[in-house]
């Protein structure tokens, strides 16, 4: 997605860019998205939560043109089924807005995904979990009221407390080192990266 949005004027250095990405791509191309149990290397903060949850982060203003990334994903019966990483279309005045853009953006995904499983007639938990690493976005999410710092945000951004205040989702938090939608908004250590990536479920498949 990032190097995408190079693509009407790329430089050389994205050539190196890309090229980098395309050796990783080849060197973990045992990896497999595995679906079944919750991942052993899950943490602690997070494992009560991924038989159903889904994951909302945002990188604030670290592009050029200070669009901030939000990224979400989410789990069902303890497996990854959806995930995203997209550029916000406003600009963000501060983390916290950034973090409540991309809650909005996880919670259109998870009304979704609550009506595509009951057409299916799977059993979906109410209320349904969304975690969040920003404490300040949490509180906004789940104030009744706009304040002076909120005002200027775009109504259609608020529809969320509406559906944590009927009990359809709840909003949590946990701590960013266990944050898994982090990898979808910005470049990690090699550590944290794997982590994140193990927690998603992209593995090397046991032997059939």
């Amino acid at each position: 997605m990032w190097l995408g949005q190079f693509s009407s004027n790329p430089t050389r250095d994205h050539l190196v860019m890309a090229k980098h990405t395309l050796r990783y791509l080849a060197g973990m191309k045992n990896l497999a998205l595995c679906f079944g149990t919750p991942p052993s290397s899950a943490p602690d903060s997070l494992r009560g939560f991924l038989q159903n949850v889904g994951c909302s982060d945002a990188d604030w203003a670290s592009n050029d043109d200070r669009r901030s990334i939000s990224g979400y994903c989410f789990y069902f019966e303890g497996s990854l089924v959806s995930w995203s990483a997209v550029k916000q279309k406003s600009i963000a005045l501060s983390s916290t807005e950034a973090e409540y853009y991309a809650m909005t953006h996880a919670f259109r995904e998870a009304i979704w995904l609550r009506l595509f499983l009951s057409t299916m007639n799977f059993p979906v938990p109410k209320p349904f979990p969304i975690l969040t690493d920003n404490q300040a976005a949490l509180k906004l999410a789940s104030s009744p009221s706009i304040s002076s710092r909120s005002k200027h945000i775009d109504i259609r951004h608020h529809f969320i407390r509406s559906h944590i205040s009927d009990g359809s989702f709840t909003a949590s938090w946990i701590p960013t080192a266990d944050m898994p939608a982090d990898i979808f908004t910005k470049s990690l250590p090699f550590t944290a990266f794997s982590r994140h990536r193990d927690v998603l479920g992209l593995m090397i498949p046991p032997a059939l």
